[in-house]
């Protein structure tokens, strides 16, 4: 590929017949379409859904991202779930991505390389879905992933070793960590002076 440049990716255009969603989806209303891709901000987009769920525009909306977006597209879902009491239906399907290759010589002709990638689309409803829809995941509860039988701890949490199991958050706060840092530091020494005296 050394006398080649990479020129443009197209990738295969969707419409709302190709989801995953036969068995679930709503057939006599329309629903909201979001399609995440990775530069996509996502304060944007979920702004724009919650304000159409809130003002009754749609009862239901798919979340659809590929490649970059992929992750993009499970923290909208994720964060859209905390506002509004929806059920959800997760699937995979596969996008087909040209990639252009213009050649630099003269003689090599331009080439197509064509290639699968996964793609995500998560369908949220206000309505019930039918309960025998695979992979449904009713509001307010857990997956199936989320449940185990571990057991509990021999010393639950209290108010005080809750507070000491907290992990620090760097790069927040700077001057924060920075005094307290120092704070950390004084004590040290301060029970360094103590010990040696």
């Amino acid at each position: 590929m050394m006398h080649y440049r990479k020129a443009e990716n197209v990738e295969q255009e969707q419409s709302k017949s190709d989801l995953p969603f036969e068995d679930c989806m709503p057939k006599d209303k329309d629903f909201l379409w979001m399609h995440v891709k990775g530069g996509t901000k996502v304060g944007n987009v979920i702004s724009h859904a919650q304000q159409a769920l809130d003002k009754g525009e749609y009862r239901t909306l798919v979340w659809s991202g590929s490649g970059g977006g992929v992750v993009k597209t499970i923290s909208c879902a994720e964060v859209i779930k905390r506002s509004h009491a929806l059920y959800q239906v997760t699937r995979m399907t596969h996008t087909k991505l040209e990639e252009h290759w213009k050649p630099q010589m003269e003689s090599l002709e331009e080439l197509i390389v064509t290639r699968q990638i996964p793609t995500l689309h998560i369908l949220m409803s206000l309505d019930e879905l039918p309960a025998d829809t695979v992979g449904l995941q009713k509001p307010n509860t857990l997956s199936d992933f989320w449940q185990h039988d571990e057991p509990r701890s021999r010393n639950p949490p209290t108010e005080n070793n809750a507070r000491k199991q907290k992990r620090p958050r760097y790069g927040r706060n700077k001057p924060q960590q920075q005094q307290q840092q120092q704070q950390q530091q004084q004590q040290s020494k301060h029970d360094i002076d103590i010990a040696a005296s």
